[in-house]
């Protein structure tokens, strides 16, 4: 990995998003130390929390592929996933980890309900994906 690069285009993202390396790695659940390591060089993130790290940054995760250049990934089958997927792949997993500042809003929102509040939530999206998928079955029936 080159580190230098990579570690420059990440401390700038943190730096250009005006957060803390505490407040990242908080986000991440991680130890400050660690994140700190990434932008240090002194070891480097895995393919999914690359994905993770745009996401927050609210970057195309391509900005940190194209610093990472030639990445040894060491046996993680997590970064070896990661090493394979191709641009398609990537476009699907990115929608996992990247939501829009409106999906960002209710995911904070929802984070301040209390429990009840949040099992009123849950229950609501659980009907919605079950209506959904009677009607789709429904749909094929007909056809």
């Amino acid at each position: 990995m080159n580190n230098s690069k990579f570690s420059l285009v990440l401390r700038m993202c943190r730096e250009n998003a005006g957060v803390t390396q505490k407040q990242v790695a908080e986000a991440l659940n991680m130890e400050r130390s660690t994140y700190a390591y990434y932008e240090t060089g002194a070891s480097h993130p895995s393919g999914v929390m690359i994905l993770k790290l745009a996401a927050i940054f609210n970057v195309d995760y391509k900005i940190f592929m194209d610093a990472v250049g030639d990445v040894d990934f060491d046996n993680n089958p997590e970064d070896e996933e990661f090493t394979t997927l191709n641009d398609s792949s990537w476009e699907e997993r990115e929608k996992l980890y990247t939501l829009k500042k409106h999906e960002q809003d209710l995911v904070m929102q929802y984070r301040t309900f209390d429990a009840e509040q949040k099992k009123a939530v849950d229950d609501l999206f659980e009907k919605f994906r079950h209506d959904n998928f009677v009607g789709e079955k429904k749909a094929k029936k007909k056809k």
